[in-house]
């Protein structure tokens, strides 16, 4: 059959527009994407995030990101929270900033869901001592959690909180890894009473010591402490003997645990730590009182170790803390109770008498110390702070 002119130049054109062809290239346009697709040069929607992370372990963090944070401050503090970066340093404030009520508890509301590490600083606020009873200034603490959740929430910013988040930061900036750093620091901190030695490889630790206590979530042990009262009495009593303001005492532990407590009494940049000293009844933390020498003037010459060329020095300061400031009112009270197992529970390598009770002579010994301690209220001009 012959095809017609008309039926060959309809099949030739339909040719040409199926390739492009019928005009020229620059006037092609856009391609119109299929129904239901997507534009191939335009980029998608990013991906919204719906699990954070545990940077300590690398798994998902339990909970649902949530805008809320809560917690507790020194009473009267002013609370941000900011974001963490990767040297260790804030980052943009995360939202407004809230003031603690008359019993320390704030709620912080973020801007969007942090995802990662975050820190709460509280400024401001009081705190009591209770050793010498006193009401003193708080200064300036901080907390630093590696995630925030729906589940890890409710965080308790402390003396405790603010050492670890100092030795973090100093960590971060020179290099380490941010859940490096956070660990080396909670482990700074559980190393000023040497029953936590046990505890010193458990990241659940880490995490609780931000709620306010020393236990672990995997398994059980003796010297787990639910309110962590023995390192925070261990800090008081710190105070007093040093009369050193209470704000004052965190900030050069905090410094300390920069150089993992150097026995030189450097911060992490290996400078001497400067204590402060009382003038005319104000105390000026930027006098030029180094905490070596603060040390080494305050400390009973019984409380002191051989130093290099057989002259007495002062331990290091973790050392220190632990032995007479933690431990002497731990045996304090469990000879004064007859029930030694509230210390060996603790310190199991305490060796009791044959009839099972706490050694007098250690007794009598931890007794007179904390006497001598306890003298030193009447006299310290930290001790007046009402």
């Amino acid at each position: 059959m012959k095809t017609s002119t008309t039926t060959l130049g309809l099949l030739f054109s339909a040719f040409l527009v199926g390739c492009g062809g019928g005009g020229s290239s620059s006037n092609s346009g856009t391609p119109t994407p299929p129904v239901g697709g997507t534009n191939p040069t335009q980029p998608g929607p990013t991906p919204t995030l719906t699990a954070v992370t545990n940077p300590l372990t690398g798994t998902a963090a339990p909970g649902s990101p949530t805008k809320v944070i809560r917690g507790t401050a020194a009473a009267g503090a002013t609370v941000t929270a900011y974001a963490v970066q990767a040297n260790g340093s804030s980052g943009a404030a995360l939202g407004p900033a809230v003031t603690a009520d008359k019993d320390g508890y704030f709620t912080v509301n973020t801007n969007e869901a942090p995802m990662g590490m975050i820190r709460l600083v509280a400024i401001g606020g009081t705190t009591v001592r209770a050793l010498d009873n006193t009401t003193q200034p708080a200064g300036t603490q901080q907390l630093v959690a590696p995630f925030v959740t729906t589940d890890y929430n409710n965080f308790k910013i402390s003396p405790l909180t603010d050492i670890a988040a100092n030795a973090m930061a100093s960590r971060a900036g020179k290099g380490e890894t941010l859940a490096n750093a956070f660990s080396a620091g909670a482990r700074n901190v559980l190393e000023l009473d040497s029953a936590n030695l046990s505890l010193l490889s458990d990241s659940t630790v880490y995490l609780n010591l931000l709620k306010g206590s020393v236990k672990s979530d995997v398994r059980y042990y003796d010297m787990q402490s639910l309110e962590a009262r023995e390192l925070l009495q261990g800090l008081e009593a710190l105070g007093v003997m040093l009369d050193l303001p209470a704000k004052d005492v965190v900030r050069v532990v905090g410094a300390s645990a920069q150089s993992d407590y150097a026995v030189s009494d450097v911060d992490g940049a290996g400078a001497a730590i400067v204590a402060g000293a009382c003038a005319n009844g104000t105390f000026d933390p930027a006098a030029p009182t180094t905490l070596k020498a603060l040390m080494e003037a305050k400390t009973p010459h019984s409380q002191k170790v051989a130093g290099s060329g057989g002259t007495l020095t002062v331990p290091r300061l973790n050392e220190y803390v632990s032995k007479y400031m933690v431990s002497d009112f731990l045996m304090d009270s469990a000879c004064f109770s007859g029930f030694s197992l509230d210390y060996t529970r603790r310190y199991p390598f305490y060796q009791v008498n044959s009839q099972g009770r706490m050694q007098a002579a250690d007794c009598t010994a931890a007794s007179q110390r904390l006497a001598e301690l306890r003298s030193r209220i009447s006299t310290n001009n930290s001790s007046k702070m009402k």
